[in-house]
C-alpha cells in the first residue's frame, strides 16, 4: 500500500510530496518501538520500554492520517485518471499504455496548471493512433506532436519517444503558447499548431474545434448511459 501511496504522490500530488515520508517514518519507527516492546532485545541491548497510551493515540492519528491520503489518493485517480484511461483505450486498446499516457496528462497538467482534458484532446488530435513513436513529415515526434528543437528547452529529458517526456515537452510549449496569446486558449492552439503564420495541416484553422470535441470526450465518458444507474 505504501508503495502505491507514494507513487501516486509523487506523479499526481508533487507539491505535498514531502508530508508523506515523515508520516511514514513515524509509522515505521512506533512499529518497531512495538516489536520491541513485545519482549524482544539482542544480547548486547537493553529493553526498550512499552509505548504510553500518549503515544498509543498519536500512532493511531498518524495512521488514520496515512488511511485518509491512500483514500483521497484513490479518489483522485478515480475522478481524474480513469475517465482519460477509458477515452484512450477507446482509440487503442493497450491498458498499460493508456494508464501511463494518462497518469502523464494529469501530472504534468497538475504541475503547469493547465487543463488535463485540454491536453487529451491535442494529443488525439496530433496522434489519433496513440503510437510513442509516431512521426509526421515535418519531423514531429511522439504523442504529441513535439519539433525536435525543443529538446533541451526545459526540464524534461531527451528521449522524445519516452512518454512521460514527450508529455512534458507539449505541456511546456502548450503553456508558452498561452502566454504568448495572452491567455487565449484558441490562438494558443494554433500556434501549437503551427497555423499562425503558416499551414502545417490542412485546414488548420479548425484545430482547436478538433481539440475541443475531442476533450470533450472525457465528460462524455462519465456521463452515465440510458437506463443505467451509477452507485
Amino acid at each position: 500500500m505504501h508503495g502505491m501511496m507514494r507513487y501516486l504522490l509523487v506523479t499526481l500530488f508533487p507539491v505535498r510530496r514531502p508530508r508523506l515520508p515523515y508520516l511514514l517514518a513515524g509509522l515505521v519507527a512506533a512499529g518497531l518501538g512495538l516489536g520491541a516492546a513485545g519482549g524482544y532485545a539482542g544480547p548486547d541491548e537493553a529493553a526498550v520500554r512499552p509505548l504510553t497510551m500518549g503515544e498509543m493515540t498519536r500512532l493511531q492519528f498518524r495512521a488514520q492520517e496515512v488511511s485518509q491520503l491512500y483514500a483521497g489518493a484513490t479518489a483522485y485517480v478515480d475522478s481524474s485518471v480513469h475517465p482519460i484511461t477509458s477515452v484512450i483505450m477507446n482509440q487503442r486498446s493497450d491498458p498499460l499504455l493508456a494508464k501511463h499516457v494518462a497518469v502523464s496528462l494529469v501530472r504534468h497538467s497538475n504541475q503547469l496548471r493547465l487543463n488535463s482534458h485540454l491536453l487529451l484532446g491535442m494529443l488525439l488530435v496530433e496522434n489519433p493512433n496513440v503510437n510513442p513513436r509516431a512521426r509526421s513529415r515535418v519531423g514531429a515526434q511522439g504523442l504529441m506532436q513535439v519539433m525536435p528543437e525543443h529538446r533541451g528547452h526545459y526540464p524534461c529529458g531527451t528521449d522524445l519517444n519516452d512518454v512521460d517526456t514527450n508529455i512534458c515537452y507539449g505541456a511546456h510549449v502548450f503553456r508558452e503558447n498561452l502566454k504568448e496569446s495572452d491567455g487565449n486558449v484558441s490562438s494558443a492552439l494554433l500556434r501549437y499548431n503551427g497555423c499562425v503564420h503558416g499551414t502545417n495541416t490542412p485546414d488548420c484553422r479548425r484545430y482547436p474545434s478538433w481539440v475541443y470535441a475531442r476533450a470533450d470526450r472525457v465528460r462524455s465518458s462519465s456521463r452515465p448511459r440510458a437506463g443505467t444507474v451509477r452507485p
